[in-house]
């Protein structure tokens, strides 16, 4: 099977929205998130891109990008969904993601997953392309740390 990327279009909303829900209570189950506001949200918003994750012909998760000035981007939300986990295709969806879009990346990790932070720490200290990898102070009080990083571009590898 491979593992491709899909935007999720507007009309997706419900889906997203379910697949927000047990992500959101999953990441922090004490913040106050509405998962059909979000989904709303992430569709309609122009500085925002919403993917599906796909292995084959099946949704295995999403992932939403927030560009912001200059060439950077944050990688504001990434979910494989459970029974998809510890099967490497995280790693292979973050690899595809990131490297769609060279430049500079940050990310803020949940303080209540442990299993995100142990990830993404194995993750990006391993992955081709990237660069001055950085761990900071947390964006929320629902994080536990954050990441700053460079992904090169297929002409600087």
């Amino acid at each position: 099977m491979t593992l491709s990327l899909t935007l999720i279009l507007p009309r997706e909303r419900a889906q997203l929205a379910a697949a927000l829900a047990p992500y959101f209570f999953e990441i922090a189950p004490t913040a106050p998130m509405n998962p059909d506001d979000r989904a709303e949200q992430v569709l309609h918003r122009k500085d925002v891109t919403a993917f599906w994750i796909n292995n084959g012909g099946s949704r295995i998760g999403f992932a939403i990008v927030l560009n912001l000035p200059e060439d950077r981007r944050e990688l504001s939300e990434f979910a494989i969904f459970p029974k998809h986990r510890r099967q490497g295709l995280g790693y292979q969806a973050a690899q595809i993601l990131l490297q769609e879009f060279p430049g500079r990346w940050r990310m803020g990790l949940s303080a209540h997953s442990k299993q995100a932070a142990a990830f993404w720490g194995t993750c990006l200290s391993g992955m081709p392309g990237v660069r001055d990898l950085r761990e900071g102070a947390p964006f929320s009080k629902h994080q536990i740390k954050s990441y700053t990083f460079d992904i090169a571009g297929p002409n600087n590898d």
